[in-house]
């Protein structure tokens, strides 16, 4: 961990220590429970620690002395933004930090919303903490990941939200890329939903009874109806729980794959799906299991690991990503043919 992650990580910790302590730690005090936690840290670190966190404007104070003659530190626990909203130190930090983290939503109408509720923070917790905290921010980058294009339509993510919170039933206007047409369908919404760079609308289709995904770029028209509905709540996480991402399959199936290294190692520092399970193998080599419907997002992700997985299981996924393979070889062999 660099210099500057550790020195984060031990602010986290040390605020913590001091809201579930109203009556104050002493430097000792702090030092043997950081200690405890695994921490390497000085009482020399302690104290810089502290006087950086008071100096940056987070409210510390040194009041009186413990047992022993020791100052004791203590923390005002809240900062209100309102009269109903009330953070405290740990939130606001972890708030700033995970600020970058919001870059993704710059080309959605929401962004605008955050800067706004940013700007408002800012406001009560006064520029030296700000300025800290802008600091240590640049110092925890997150991957961009995809980004919104062209094609979402402000008063359409409106016009659904509103929906949401005043339980209205929708007209919308949606492309279907499968059909290729457009139609009008009346939906119950449920919730939107934010999935790899782009905005999903759950919702249940009145023509069929079905509840959907729709992509919110390709909804071109959304007026809310003067109708109220009632429907069980549609938990995203249980929706897509067979999914290896936001396309639906039929069924969940069990998939067994083998990842040899460098990809193995990759492979195994991160969650893929809520129900895998990770088996070594011989020769550092991996099994991932499994338990979802074979999609064309599940297909495109095993490809792009293409000489360095083995499909064990199912045959349907080794169809699927053999056919895909297939076609994209005799597309580049075509190209290769024409450019020659």
């Amino acid at each position: 961990m660099s210099g500057r992650n550790a020195q984060v990580a031990r602010f986290y910790k040390i605020l913590t220590l001091l809201e579930g302590a109203p009556q104050g730690l002493d430097v000792n005090e702090i030092l043997g429970r950081l200690q405890g936690w695994g921490v390497e840290v000085t009482e020399r670190t302690v104290y810089r620690d502290l006087d950086g966190l008071k100096e940056a404007g987070f409210p510390l104070e040194v009041k009186g002395t413990s047992t022993d003659g020791a100052k004791r530190w203590t923390l005002d626990r809240t900062t209100r933004l309102t009269e109903y909203l009330v953070l405290n130190a740990r939130e606001v930090l972890a708030l700033f930090l995970a600020r970058n983290f919001l870059a993704p939503l710059k080309d959605t109408p929401f962004y605008q919303d955050l800067e706004g509720t940013f700007s408002k923070i800012e406001s009560k917790i006064g520029p030296k903490m700000r300025e800290y905290l802008d600091e240590l921010g640049q110092d925890l980058a997150f991957e961009p990941g995809p980004r919104w294009g062209l094609g979402l339509d402000p008063e359409v993510v409106d016009t659904c939200r509103t929906a949401l919170l005043e339980k209205q039933k929708l007209e919308i206007d949606y492309f279907s890329v499968n059909s290729g047409t457009k139609s009008s369908r009346i939906v119950v919404p449920h919730v939107m939903y934010f999935a790899k760079g782009s905005l999903y609308l759950l919702a249940r289709d009145m023509s069929d009874q079905v509840i959907k995904t729709f992509a919110m770029p390709r909804i071109s028209r959304a007026v809310m109806l003067d109708e109220s509905f009632e429907d069980k709540e549609v938990d995203p996480e249980k929706f897509f729980a067979q999914s290896f991402g936001v396309f639906r399959g039929t069924e969940a199936q069990r998939i067994e794959l083998k990842f040899v290294d460098p990809i193995a190692t990759y492979i195994r520092e991160r969650r893929w799906h809520a129900s895998q399970t990770i088996t070594q193998l011989p020769d550092r080599a991996i099994r991932l299991d499994l338990d979802c419907a074979v999609t064309p997002e599940l297909v495109q992700w095993v490809l792009s690991f293409s000489g360095h997985v083995q499909i064990i299981k199912p045959l349907a996924l080794r169809e699927a990503v053999l056919k895909q393979a297939s076609l994209l070889v005799d597309q580049h062999q075509t190209l290769l043919r024409g450019a020659g």
